[in-house]
């Protein structure tokens, strides 16, 4: 009778791969932001006579969808474990993104509005930078406890 032998398994081997919940999240953060990206091109594509802050507008927006779609692609294609960097990219890129977004409303109101426009463009500006600030914090204490977690199975 053959002796059964336990694999061994490393660290990077038990917390590699991305789950099927997970691969599903990140191809559809992809879908969506290649489709904002085509949309918003297209009409930017068809209507040539808009106002340059409307140009900049669209441009922004492209440039965030392309942002997702090609993050969605980088993280569905590594083969190697993240230990949560897609995490702390995702917060990075939502807190560039809303930060400029933040800035355009402010600046669109200044210019079209009174100061109860700016107040109100200022108080959801914060509101998503706080929120993408939230997910950059929390994604990287992810990260550093499974590095930690790392180091103490692999004694390094």
């Amino acid at each position: 009778m053959k002796e059964f032998e336990e694999p061994t398994l490393s660290a990077d081997a038990v917390l590699a791969g991305l789950s099927l919940a997970g691969r599903v999240r990140y191809a559809a953060v992809g879908l969506a932001g290649l489709t904002v990206a085509l949309l918003v091109g297209a009409l930017w594509a068809t209507e040539p006579s808009l106002p340059l802050r409307t140009h900049v507008a669209f441009g922004g927006i492209v440039a965030a969808g392309l942002g997702w779609a090609g993050f969605a692609g980088w993280t569905l294609t590594r083969r190697v474990p993240l230990f949560a960097r897609d995490r702390v990219i995702a917060g990075v890129l939502a807190l560039t993104f809303s930060g400029a977004t933040a800035v355009g409303l402010v600046l669109v109101a200044a210019t079209r509005g009174g100061t109860t426009a700016v107040l109100t463009a200022s108080a959801t500006g914060l509101v998503l930078v706080t929120a993408a600030l939230a997910l950059l914090v929390t994604g990287r204490r992810r990260r550093a406890e499974l590095l930690r977690r790392k180091a103490a199975l692999t004694g390094r």
